[in-house]
């Protein structure tokens, strides 16, 4: 895979999920034909192992050999790939590194270590850190509201230019409007993508892509929608803007109140269409969820997105 950098780090991306096959192995069968049907439908990027892709519960040797399958998978389809590699402290962040440059995945999502903020004193250390134990990475900062500490524009632009090769955009999930734009006035240079909940505002304050869980569910609609933004379309990107998060303020919230989260809900969305193989295995503590919730979501989709799926072409 081509190592990007902040021109061509770009597009509408998937987060595809791990799929986990018997006994919770990685079922590298299902991961290429995903990868496959996803190329198909024009994507312009493919990631794994942030949350979507259930990095948290991936030990270091199992982590290597999804790196692999993934490098495998995604190579001969001729589409950008990533790959998250966040971790509880700096070493193993580095180890996961490793582990994608040696699979030929050089862009990399990192999140800072969880469970204790970095000081502010230690932010540069920490990328520091990375730059000297691996330099032909790639880095895409995944703003992960746990991941602290938050970063701005102003200091995403004195990173860019401490490691000008290294830090090429970020992954920024923040839905506050005033802090978006913070970030995309100060550092614009940077290529920074935003999620399905925010592609229009992203896109319209000068954002360079989508990390996209819709594409997985009904990639000719995102596809188009996202073409309407690339166009300057607002008027009618506003509608689909509407269309998708009314949607997840209805469908999907019960799944929320469950308490599910991030890979589990990902997980159930994709038994909406089917389109993408999945197993229904998640990794506990964090199990999937109950039938009962599916079913009832299934019900609501087919009935909300009724003239859109009549529209849908699911390449093969």
């Amino acid at each position: 895979m081509r190592t990007l950098n902040t021109v061509t780090y770009k597009g509408l991306w998937s987060a595809i999920h791990t799929p986990w096959g018997n006994g919770g192995r990685l079922d590298e069968g299902i991961l290429r034909r995903n990868c496959q049907k996803l190329a198909a439908a024009k994507v312009d990027g493919i990631y794994t192992t942030d949350s979507d892709g259930e990095f948290y519960a991936i030990e270091l040797e199992e982590f290597r050999q999804l790196a692999k399958a993934f490098g495998r998978a995604v190579e001969p389809t001729g589409v950008d790939a990533a790959m998250g590699v966040t971790w509880s402290h700096t070493q193993g962040v580095i180890d996961r590194i490793k582990a994608a440059c040696d699979a030929g995945v050089p862009n990399v999502h990192v999140a800072f270590p969880f469970f204790i903020p970095p000081a502010k004193s230690d932010v540069y250390r920490f990328w520091e850190d990375l730059a000297n134990a691996v330099p032909e990475a790639r880095w895409i900062h995944y703003a992960h509201t746990k991941c602290g500490p938050a970063l701005t524009g102003l200091d995403y632009a004195r990173l860019s230019e401490r490691f000008p090769e290294q830090f090429i955009g970020t992954k920024t999930t923040t839905q506050i409007t005033s802090a978006l734009t913070e970030i995309l006035v100060n550092s614009g240079h940077l290529s920074h993508f935003v999620s399905d909940y925010t592609l229009m505002e992203g896109m319209l304050l000068g954002a360079k892509g989508c990390n996209s869980y819709w594409v997985n569910v009904m990639p000719g609609w995102m596809r188009k929608y996202f073409n309407i933004c690339l166009k300057g379309d607002w008027e009618t990107a506003a509608l689909f803007q509407k269309k998708l998060i009314k949607w997840e303020l209805s469908g999907v919230q019960p799944l929320r109140e469950a308490g599910h989260k991030h890979a589990i809900i990902g997980k159930a969305r994709a038994e909406l269409t089917g389109w993408l193989e999945e197993s229904g295995c998640t990794r506990p503590p964090y199990y999937p969820v109950p039938q009962e919730l599916i079913t009832a979501m299934k019900k609501a989709f087919e009935t909300y997105w009724a003239d859109e799926i009549a529209k849908e072409k699911f390449p093969h």
